[in-house]
């Protein structure tokens, strides 16, 4: 039996430029001139996706960086990367 492997989420390598600015990240859609404010939990986030991550790593970030059940960590996570995949400034592997 094998298993399924997991989906890897990653900020897509172009038309997305990004700056960390204190613990904010301010995203531009180069391609749409729209400009995407993170707070520092979307920062978190963000910075995990540069390299790759599975909606679990980035629940596992939010859980051990904030008092937040897992449970609702994971909609969140969930709602962020749906919004995120919406404007195709990430892409999936």
């Amino acid at each position: 039996m094998t298993g399924r492997a997991a989906v890897v989420y990653r900020v897509g390598r172009t038309g997305t430029a990004w700056r960390q600015a204190g613990d904010e990240i301010v995203v531009l859609d180069t391609e749409s001139s729209v400009y995407f404010g993170l707070d520092r939990f979307g920062a978190l986030l963000w910075t995990r996706l540069v390299d790759g991550a599975t909606t679990a790593d980035l629940v596992a970030a939010l859980v051990a960086a904030t008092p937040v059940e897992p449970e609702r960590a994971g909609a969140d996570v969930q709602s962020f990367l749906d919004t995120l995949l919406r404007y195709g400034l990430i892409q999936v592997s």
